[in-house]
């Protein structure tokens, strides 16, 4: 009888000893499992997270600045003998050093327009936006023969409409026509792409400033985004003065840019 209660006690204290044994091995097995879930959900997130910033990074990075110096050209046989153009040149940022094995996307199908605004009231010049011309594009113009064997400078619309976009790669600059002044005239006009046309002129009495100081807001759309930035148009002065400029703070509040 003492050696069956003997046997019988050290089987209950067996079967206890394998009970915890299994519950714990069930519980190392369970942290195991929830580690390797926890690991493969921060593994993930991680990935997203890495994503979004590369993405982030090679998406274009654009601003505007003034060129310097002004673009003074002289003519023979046009409307103008002397003009001097004011621009702003758009720039995509290229990528860090450390990151430029990326590559950065280029600003496809850039477009926009400009608005004129007055100074002292920030109130707009015209009642429309004028359109953006990139001052690289060729003049709407092209030589056709006339009856007779004369050459003459006839409208281009395929040259017309191709100076109204522009891809902006990434470390490039694209220059985009502001206004511009000719000869002695105190007046200058907005430049577009409709200054070309034969019953507009360079004249352009659509885009026409008279003499003193404005606001120009330029606006360009790419991609579904746009960058837009304000500068200051100086023709209160002779034309070798004439010039745009960066904008002040109280500018900016009176168009309500930041």
């Amino acid at each position: 009888m003492g050696k069956f209660t003997l046997i019988l006690t050290l089987s209950l204290r067996g079967r206890r000893v394998y009970t915890k044994l299994c519950g714990r091995l069930y519980l190392v097995f369970m942290d195991i499992r929830f580690a390797a879930a926890l690991s493969a959900f921060l593994g993930a997130l991680l990935s997203l997270c890495v994503s979004i910033i590369i993405e982030f990074q090679r998406k274009p990075k654009l601003s505007m600045k003034v060129e310097e110096p002004p673009t003074d050209v002289t003519y023979s046989n046009r409307p103008a003998n002397k003009a001097r153009f004011l621009r702003v040149r758009l720039s995509n940022r290229a990528m860090p050093k450390f990151l430029r094995w990326l590559g950065r996307n280029a600003a496809i199908h850039c477009h926009g327009e400009i608005q004129f605004y007055h100074q002292n009231n920030g109130a707009p010049v015209f009642s429309k936006p004028m359109p953006i011309r990139w001052a690289g594009s060729d003049e709407p113009l092209s030589y056709q023969a006339l009856p007779g064997g004369q050459l003459a400078w006839i409208f281009d619309p395929s040259k017309f409409n191709a100076a109204f976009y522009r891809d902006c790669h990434a470390g490039s600059e694209e220059p985009i026509d502001v206004v511009a002044r000719f000869d002695s005239d105190t007046d200058c006009y907005g430049w577009t792409n409709e200054n070309y046309l034969q019953n507009k002129g360079w004249r352009n009495a659509d885009w026409k400033l008279p003499s003193g100081r404005f606001l120009v807001t330029i606006t360009v759309h790419t991609s579904g985004e746009k960058v837009v930035d304000l500068f200051e148009l100086e023709n209160s002065v002779g034309i070798q003065h004439f010039r745009l400029m960066n904008s002040t703070k109280e500018d900016r509040q009176k168009i309500h840019i930041k």
